[in-house]
């Protein structure tokens, strides 16, 4: 069976549930004239194959695809409608594996999805129009500032000052000598008491201690292990944990987790959505996990090597000085 390296990417027409798949590593003058072809998909994760009507079953299904108009020298190019784009574009973090027939001759490969294939679903979707609204129309109304119909203010009066009286000269000669008398009686007293005065004596009130409430414990951070460990539903963990964009770091603890633990469907999907998002470290643990060479029995049942070279080359991409993976590639391919 021959080995190929299929692509899905967006149609020349840019019309959402058509795509264009590339099969490189296939000259297309080597086909039967007039062949038909056929087209298998099975997505890694669980091993279940692509339906007649979009579901995911345990049975083989074969769909009828044709040759594109579109020609490339060293590549078949089919065209795929929507009951082939939608499910595969659905869920992009999912691996699938595809088995083309045409004629007597069939291949095999690991499919990627390049960016800019859309779902027939997103035909029609358009964001929500901004609506202008003219001066004229406005709700809003303003009040004036002065209303003809307003009584005028009149001014409050000014208040009466009556003038004072002048004092005479006799009271004033009266306070002075009372004010004097005053000053010194008020020598004498103190003299007189001053050595016989009692110390104060200051009390000192005790100050509360007002206890500082402990702090509330740190919550839990949602994409670790202990989270994992603590969560049953597999599913909302993953969606939560994504949900904070994790590191590499992150996301391999948890997966060496839930290894443990067997809750395979976590470390599946969260191996394939952070390596088909682009990081480089997570895609190439992945590869690893199918590599024949490195490959030890778990939450995968066997070794995959064209999953494995799928995984490679997307680290490649992304490293493309990476001798260890260049090293493991060409073993492979051989």
């Amino acid at each position: 069976m021959k080995k190929i390296r299929p692509e899905l990417k967006p149609a020349a027409s840019g019309r959402p549930g058509i795509g264009i798949l590339v099969a490189t590593n296939w000259e297309r003058d080597s086909l039967e004239f007039g062949a038909g072809a056929e087209l298998c998909v099975q997505r890694n994760q669980d091993h279940r194959y692509l339906g007649e009507h979009g579901q995911w079953t345990a049975n083989q299904t074969w769909h009828q695809v044709s040759l594109s108009e579109e020609q490339v020298d060293t590549s078949v190019v089919l065209a795929l409608d929507a009951r082939l784009v939608d499910p595969l574009v659905e869920n992009p973090q999912m691996t699938y594996q595809l088995q083309l027939r045409i004629g007597a001759e069939e291949a095999i490969g690991v499919l990627r999805i390049r960016e800019g294939v859309l779902s027939s679903r997103a035909a029609g979707q358009s964001a929500d129009p901004v609506i202008h609204v003219a001066d004229t129309q406005r709700a809003a109304t303003i009040s004036p500032l002065v209303s003809p119909e307003t009584e005028p203010v009149e001014p409050a009066p000014a208040p009466v000052i009556e003038p004072r009286q002048p004092q005479s000269k006799t009271g004033l000669w009266i306070a002075l000598i009372s004010g004097l008398v005053l000053v010194v009686a008020g020598f004498f007293a103190w003299k007189f008491f001053g050595s016989t005065a009692q110390p104060v004596v200051t009390s000192t009130t005790p100050v509360a201690v007002i206890a500082t409430p402990p702090e509330a414990p740190a919550e839990p951070v949602p994409c670790s292990k202990e989270t994992l460990t603590a969560s049953k539903d597999d599913l909302l963990f993953i969606q939560t944990c994504l949900k904070t964009n994790p590191d590499s770091n992150q996301v391999l603890t948890v997966i060496a987790t839930a290894k443990e633990a067997k809750r395979c469907d976590v470390v599946q999907r969260l191996y394939a959505f952070k390596g088909q998002s682009g990081d480089a470290k997570v895609a190439l643990a992945y590869a690893r996990e199918f590599d024949p060479a490195t490959f030890v029995a778990g939450c995968l049942q066997s070794a995959d090597k064209e999953t494995a070279i799928y995984w490679y080359e997307l680290v490649l991409s992304k490293e493309p000085d990476n001798t260890d993976v260049k090293t493991r590639l060409e073993a492979l391919r051989k």
